[in-house]
């Protein structure tokens, strides 16, 4: 059924608003707030990573270790077998790229298992020295610090956090030697902050994708939100091997109203149009304020004729209520991936906005001829002041 224009507010913003769920798991984040926070969160691993590389190749020259005779000890072996897994990690050989997607944090927990291994082989072995053990207290730490600037769910970090949890459980049956640093202490009150403070990274990351992603004024998403939404969607289509159709909609006569009621007026139409357009549309489709008049709706996995009759159902009613009694229409050109045979989104768009502007054309010149070659459009009368979807017939959702 039609949504209420005011009823459903700001749904478009859904995904992206920021929700207690947001902060347990990951499923509810909009793909493009998911590779924001890969990329991040990746990019943390990274240099979690080169720290460690770092201070191994640095700690034989603080602890001596590389002027005594314990090469052949479980410590330094350790030491290798973490030093080679920050290098997978810095050249993101650490995991397949498809688990890296579905999994951003893994290289992450790879180093933090690695790490609490060598702590506690290190600290059984009768070989290390106190130095030693520092060092590697000091590795443990930097990597509890690193947990706190990613933007990181709670149940990701508490997966990060189960292997240090494991090394401070091993700590407190075994006597665990750590060296000048009371890392039991230390790692105890460390952690929970390190998890809150990977929260706030969290909701910081959502409210500035909302920040960039969200049309102040129509609540639609943004153009150079839906450019990145386009590239990512597109792609997953191509790997799915799924049909991928573009919308292109641009309302008629916009002009005109605005030089006749004034901008106020014609931002209040804008506004209804594109609440409109969300609630009419799945919540897997993505509805962009392309610029102006203009709105560019993303439809994954619909071919052009499941596409047509989505499109002409939402188009029915019209997409807002005008000051007249009528109500506003908008001309449309669809484009779909397959049937198209276009490789590249942009000119997925580019054909959608062809086809848009040949309909626009078309709808003229008939117009024109209904008119006596008037020049105005014909529009569905209705009753003054109604809201645009106020008495329709509810749409079959089924197809969409």
């Amino acid at each position: 059924m039609l949504s209420d224009p005011f009823k459903d507010s700001r749904r478009t913003a859904g995904s992206l608003r920021c929700c207690y769920r947001d902060f347990l798991y990951t499923p509810r984040h909009a793909e493009l707030m998911h590779l924001r926070r890969k990329e991040s969160i990746q990019l943390s691993a990274r240099f979690a990573a080169l720290f460690v590389l770092v201070l191994l190749l640095a700690a034989p020259f603080w602890d001596h270790s590389f002027s005594t005779d314990i090469w052949s000890s479980q410590t330094v072996i350790m030491r290798l077998l973490v030093g080679l897994v920050a290098l997978a990690v810095i050249t993101n050989r650490a995991v397949s790229a498809r688990l890296r997607r579905r999994f951003p944090y893994l290289p992450m927990l790879m180093l933090i298992v690695a790490a609490c291994l060598l702590s506690i082989f290190s600290g059984n072995d009768p070989e290390s020295t106190i130095l030693m053990h520092s060092a590697h207290s000091c590795l443990m730490l930097g990597l509890v610090l690193m947990i706190a600037i990613m933007p990181v769910t709670l149940v990701e970090a508490i997966l990060l956090s189960l292997p240090i949890i494991a090394l401070l459980i091993v700590g407190s049956y075994v006597d665990l030697a750590t060296g000048v640093i009371p890392l039991e202490m230390l790692l105890s009150v460390l952690l929970p902050l390190a998890v809150f403070s990977a929260l706030v990274q969290l909701y910081r990351t959502i409210m500035a994708a909302q920040e960039i992603a969200i049309d102040p004024l129509t609540g639609c998403y943004t153009r150079a939100f839906g450019m990145e939404m386009i590239k990512v969607s597109f792609d997953g289509a191509l790997r799915k091997r799924a049909p991928y159709t573009v919308a292109f909609i641009d309302l008629d006569d916009f002009k005109q109203i605005n030089d006749r009621y004034g901008h106020d007026y014609g931002d209040r139409i804008l506004g209804e149009v594109g609440e409109n357009l969300v609630t009419r549309f799945r919540r897997s489709d993505l509805v962009v304020r392309w610029g102006g008049e203009e709105f560019l709706v993303l439809l994954p996995e619909l071919d052009h004729a499941r596409a047509a009759e989505v499109l002409d159902r939402v188009m029915a009613p019209g997409l807002a209520a005008l000051e007249n009694g009528q109500v506003q229409r908008a001309s449309v050109g669809l484009s779909e991936r397959i049937e198209d045979a276009i490789a590249l989104p942009q000119n997925l768009i580019e054909l959608a906005d062809r086809r848009m502007y040949e309909a626009k054309k078309r709808r003229d010149h008939d117009d024109m001829i209904a008119n006596s070659l008037s020049g105005r459009r014909n529009a569905v009368a209705r009753n003054p002041g109604a809201p645009c979807s106020a008495k329709v017939q509810p749409v079959d959702r089924t197809l969409n």
